[in-house]
């Protein structure tokens, strides 16, 4: 067989290529470090594609790789290209950047001991290295020593909660934060990067296989995935007292009609038929929560979005109570502050609307002064206790407690539910605002709203919980809450609140005698309706002006007060008109009747004497 020149230096170079191919891969295994990938990544993420089989000349993968996949072929190897490291690099967390005149070499030309301390570095960069066990705890690589692999016998602790919302493992365990261990000593200076190098989280028991880990939040409790089956409520049911109670609040809450049972909450098997089972440590068991651990556990559910997206409920309650006041307090070790189950119940939680319900709105003010008015709890907050009774007294809690009117503010309209704090004195105008929208647009454009923090606000002249019902005598007198408090009557300002009061003075008056002229003319039976139109846009200028007096601005005030005054004259002037048309009616009627009487009377007398001329010719 005769071949071409050019074929022949072709199949030469095609044989130089695998010969060196082969030599590259031998230097790489008598070295003992993963050889080099020779050849662009780009394309060619597939590695198992063509190593699993040796297609097209690959490298097989020898038998120890068996089981590894994709993903773990970059973990040791490393394209050729990388830029040699010298001892101090590669003892580092960090890699260098390679520079030009840094000599180009494979992974396994790289050191693996320094010179003068013999101390072991990576003989590898660490790009694309980071998991260090993803290798080195599994066979053919080098082992880690003992007492660092994930879980050995009195090696390194377990992680006992999920990691998703818990990275910064420092956060908490620097200063031992809500129980957390403290950090030893010898492990000063390591980061949060270091701690899951030896640190691994606890697996899910084998005693249960149908549990998993619950899902956002750190919490120890391992909830159960089939539902339906409750032996604890079988069991507990038939202890009788509080064990009876327990079951029994269960099943009128909210959480046994979507099937959150016991085990969601205090760890077990609940299909286990024994008591040593159901309630045994590999079943994931933990008895009564801490208190400190409460608001996470309930956060395992609310706080997932793809299990409450279900029920329209938001998951941002967790977020809240842990930037709250309660929440800041529980992570210092204060068990004294409310948790979910202080409001919400343990057992027996129900609906927000169900009126048996602590957190149902009429129920909200009780629920709050259950603590903050207890004065031996509160003494060691500096916190007074009487703001239950100033607002039973105010004209938010006659309106929510004595009319039922759910408009009225509860302590958690303006403190918030989870996220709990006293509004800040800046804050207070934006709180109330809420509902007094129009009140808060013309306060915004003051003279007090641009004062900065010392200015007064809402609470300055309204109070905070004994908000009483504003009237116009505010803007006189020297009283606390009075404008005469600050400002003395011949002042510019003082001026200015009188001269409203005035305004607001005759224009009700005018209002009222308008009023009484329409209920005077419909007593007597004339239709007003025009008339009582005009008194309503009198009415709501009026309002308008209530208002607009906190911008302390007269000409803006009057304006609403002229407008409402010509309203509620018009109104008057009809009214008494009408009256005086019925007046003239009646008179006219009086005058038709007496002419009619009379003119019945004639006819009578006329009649008579004709029936007596009559007669007297027959």
């Amino acid at each position: 067989m005769n071949l071409s020149r050019s074929t022949a230096q072709r199949l030469i170079f095609i044989a130089a290529g695998i010969l060196l191919l082969l030599l590259m891969s031998g230097f790489a295994a008598a070295q003992e470090t993963p050889p080099g990938i020779p050849h662009p990544l780009e394309g060619r993420d597939a590695c198992l594609g063509c190593h699993e089989a040796g297609l097209a000349g690959a490298p097989q993968i020898p038998a120890d790789h068996t089981g590894r996949t994709n993903e773990m072929c970059r973990a040791c190897h490393q394209p050729a290209t990388t830029a040699a490291v010298t001892p101090a690099e590669a003892s580092s967390e960090t890699p260098s950047a390679p520079s030009d005149d840094d000599a180009v070499a494979t992974p396994s030309a790289l050191p693996v001991a320094t010179a003068t301390t013999g101390a072991l570095v990576m003989p590898h960069s660490l790009e694309g290295h980071q998991n260090c066990l993803e290798c080195h705890a599994a066979a053919g690589a080098t082992p880690v020593p003992t007492g660092a692999t994930p879980a050995p016998a009195g090696g390194p602790p377990h992680i006992p909660h999920p990691l998703a919302g818990r990275e910064d493992c420092l956060a908490c365990h620097r200063d031992g934060i809500g129980g957390a261990p403290q950090v030893p000593q010898d492990h000063a200076g390591r980061t949060s990067d270091m701690c899951q190098g030896c640190h691994q989280p606890i697996q899910a028991p084998e005693a249960s296989p149908a549990a998993a880990l619950a899902g956002p939040l750190p919490t120890p409790i391992v909830h159960p995935q089939g539902q339906g089956a409750n032996t604890c409520l079988d069991c507990h049911a038939k202890l009788g007292g509080k064990q009876t109670d327990m079951t029994t609040q269960w099943q009128r809450s909210t959480h046994a009609e979507r099937d959150v049972s016991c085990a969601d909450c205090h760890g077990g098997d609940p299909t286990a038929t024994t008591k040593e089972t159901a309630m045994s440590p590999a079943a994931g068991f933990v008895g009564v929560p801490a208190k400190s651990a409460i608001p996470a556990l309930c956060a395992s559910c609310h706080a997932d979005v793809a299990s409450m997206r279900q029920y329209n409920l938001s998951t941002d309650q967790y977020a809240q109570y842990s930037d709250s006041v309660h929440g800041k307090l529980l992570a210092q070790g204060d068990t004294n502050v409310a948790t979910c189950s202080d409001c919400h119940g343990g057992h027996q939680v129900l609906k927000a609307n169900d009126p048996a319900s602590a957190v149902y709105p009429a129920n909200v003010p009780t629920l709050c002064a259950s603590c903050h008015a207890d004065k031996d709890l509160m003494a060691s907050y500096g916190i007074p206790t009487d703001q239950f009774d100033l607002y039973r007294g105010s004209v938010h809690g006659h309106a929510l407690l004595d009319q039922q009117d759910f408009r009225a503010p509860t302590c958690a309209a303006c403190h918030g539910t989870h996220g709990a704090a006293p509004p800040g004195f800046s804050e207070v105008a934006n709180v109330c605002g809420s509902c007094h929208s129009a009140t808060q647009d013309y306060y915004s454009t003051s003279a007090h709203a641009k004062g900065g923090d010392t200015s007064p606000k809402c609470v300055t002249c309204h109070g905070p919980h004994d908000v009483s019902q504003p009237t116009d005598a505010l803007l006189t007198g020297t009283e606390p809450r009075h404008c005469g408090n600050c400002h003395t009557p011949d002042s510019a300002e003082g001026k200015v609140a009188q001269s409203m009061y005035d305004a607001f003075d005759a224009t009700t008056q005018a209002y009222t005698d308008a009023e009484n002229s329409i209920k005077s003319a419909q007593e007597l039976g004339m239709l007003v309706t025009q008339q009582e139109t005009e008194l309503q846009q009198a009415n709501t200028g009026i309002i308008t002006a209530r208002a607009a007096q906190h911008t302390l601005d007269s000409d803006t005030v009057m304006k609403s007060l002229d407008e409402a005054q010509k309203a509620a004259d018009g109104a008057k002037a009809g009214a008494e008109a009408a009256i005086a048309q019925s007046i003239l009616r009646r008179r006219a009627m009086v005058i038709a009747v007496a002419g009619i009487v009379l003119t019945s009377g004639v006819l009578y007398f006329m009649k008579r004497q004709l029936d007596r001329r009559l007669k007297h010719e027959s």
